[in-house]
């Protein structure tokens, strides 16, 4: 067995298109439908309407707590500055500006739109 795809579950897919697009992704696909993948290398991402979800579960799907978080490996601590400020200059909540973890790598976390928890972070 091997883990495919992680699938985002969306309040509306044109935010979330724009946060991922301007967080580095490209959406494939159509924007007014209820799934679109982003382009990524490797693992598949994909941006699911609620709707589409509550179609699939039989019920709406829940939004309360923080229940995973996706975390991008960065190349440098600049390049996590870099896409902190970028972010945060178009309204995202960085909900932990960047620092120097103590486990030993720079790391920083930005909300989504649905408010998940994106991590940055990079080895140094």
């Amino acid at each position: 067995m091997k883990l495919d795809m992680v699938g985002i579950i969306v309040e509306s897919m044109e935010e979330a298109i724009l946060f991922y697009e301007r967080f580095g992704f490209e959406a494939l696909g159509e924007k007014e439908a209820a799934y679109v993948e982003l382009n990524n290398e490797g693992m598949r991402i994909s941006l699911n309407t609620k709707k589409m979800i509550e179609g699939i579960y039989g019920y709406p799907p829940k939004s309360a707590g923080d229940k995973i978080e996706l975390a991008f490996i960065c190349d440098y601590p600049a390049e996590i500055d870099q896409l902190c400020g970028k972010m945060k200059g178009f309204g995202y909540e960085l909900f932990r500006e960047p620092w120097q973890a103590f486990w030993g790598q720079y790391y920083a976390i930005i909300k989504d739109p649905d408010g998940n928890l994106l991590s940055l972070f990079c080895n140094e």
